[in-house]
Formats: C-alpha cells, sequence, structure tokens
C-alpha cells in the first residue's frame, strides 16, 4: 500500500486547518526535556516542540515526510534527529522523558499492535515520563470520514479522496492531480488505511501501566460522544 510519496510535497498544505500552536500551547507543560515524536510526518510537531526548548527526536516510517522534516529543522537551525523506522520497532539507546504521537499515527497501527507500541514507549522512557497522543476517534471514522467522497482544488495540485468503510478500518484511496505546466497534469494514487479504535479498548491497554487523562484533541476539554479527535495524556505509574 503506497503512502505519502506524493502526499509529503503537500501535507503540511493539506493540514492547513490543523491547530497545531494550540496543540502544542495545550500538551507544553506535560511534554519537557529530551523526546521523541513518533510518526512525526513532515515534523510540524517535532520542530515545534524543538523550538520550545526541548531536545527532540523525529521517527517516521516514510523517508519522503522525513526529507521535508529535515529540509525544515534545518531552515530553522534547529538540531534534530531524524530515524527512519516502524515506530513498533522503537529502540533508543537511553530512556527519554517523554513521546508524542500526534495527527492520527496510532490509527496506522492495527488492533492487536497497540499492546505492542504502548510496551515499546514504556520501556524507551523514565520512570515518570509522558507519553501524549491522539486519535481519530470511532465517530469521526465512521460517521464522517467513511464511505464518503472529499475533493480539494488548488492552482497546483487537486485532489479525489474516496473512502470506504469497513468492520474495523477506513481504507482511503486519493487521487492526486499535480500540475507539471500550462495545463498538463500528472496523476498520482495513494492508498492509505486507518484503523478504527474505540477509546475503551485504548484505556484497558493503558490503564495497568499508566495514569492517563482524556481530551478533546480539538477544543482541548472534555471529550464527548461527538469529538472528532481524542488526545490522550499518559504517564508511568
Amino acid at each position: 500500500m503506497q503512502s505519502y510519496s506524493i502526499l509529503a510535497k503537500y501535507y503540511d498544505r493539506l493540514m492547513g486547518d490543523f491547530d497545531y500552536d494550540g496543540y502544542i500551547d495545550f500538551i507544553k507543560d506535560y511534554v519537557k526535556g529530551e523526546g521523541i515524536d513518533l510518526a512525526c510526518g513532515s515534523g510540524e510537531i517535532t520542530v515545534r516542540l524543538a523550538k520550545a526548548g526541548n531536545k527532540m527526536i523525529g521517527i517516521d516510517l516514510s523517508g519522503e515526510m522525513l526529507n521535508v522534516a529535515t529540509v525544515k529543522a534545518k531552515s530553522m537551525g534547529l538540531d534534530i534527529k531524524w530515524i527512519c523506522q516502524d515506530m513498533l520497532d522503537l529502540e533508543l539507546s537511553h530512556k527519554i522523558d517523554f513521546a508524542t504521537c500526534v495527527c492520527d499515527g496510532i490509527n496506522y497501527i492495527k488492533k492487536d499492535d497497540l499492546a505492542t507500541l504502548f510496551a515499546k514507549v514504556r520501556q524507551n522512557i523514565k520512570d515518570g515520563g509522558i507519553f501524549v497522543f491522539d486519535i481519530s476517534s470511532s465517530y469521526k471514522l465512521k460517521k464522517i470520514l467513511g464511505d464518503n467522497l472529499f475533493c480539494e482544488d488548488y492552482d497546483d495540485i487537486t485532489y479525489i479522496w474516496q473512502n470506504t468503510l469497513k468492520k474495523d478500518c477506513v481504507d482511503m484511496d486519493i487521487d492526486f492531480f499535480e500540475k507539471i505546466e500550462n495545463d498538463i497534469y500528472r496523476r498520482i494514487e495513494e492508498s492509505h488505511r486507518q484503523y478504527i479504535h474505540e477509546r475503551e479498548f485504548i484505556q484497558s491497554l493503558i490503564e495497568k501501566n499508566w495514569d492517563f487523562e482524556v481530551f478533546d484533541g480539538e477544543k482541548f476539554s472534555s471529550p464527548t460522544s461527538k469529538s472528532k479527535r481524542l488526545l490522550f495524556v499518559l504517564k508511568t505509574k
């Protein structure tokens, strides 16, 4: 399943409505010291955390996304270590203070692999360490994204995004039409799969080893049944 080949180039623009500044403002008191940003993508959260004075490592499975992140960090004079790796294989040389995973990274993990991910994070952070992550909620994936079509048109890129809702996931097929010159475009196809994770299931996996709070990931307040993003703040027991 090809992912983030062409999307890496336009990801920041297409994510323009995501409130990165509000997100950082909300989590900044939880995450301090040395941290790792899992599924860091284009590095938007990583660089913001580094600018706030944290020593950061960014990890992502997409080399294309990491290339964007590397250029971004260098342009800001930030010294960030980037690792191309599956976060399920996380293994650091020393324990860190916190970890983050923002913008649906957890939704790309199969249900059966979630326990492994939480165990890996726990093994690599210090006692009293923090893990902040979010998910697109079950409500969002089933009621808003599932079985729907989305389109957006820019001067140099147009995309058509078709979703198919399945029992435990949403398959996303995206056709990009990138302008080459004048009226000549090239078509690139990408496919993604996001898994549906119920809040109660995640809580059942983390409650033994972590104290945690759950928030609405857009309003940064108490979540409701119609919250589109759920933000979890975990602290090791």
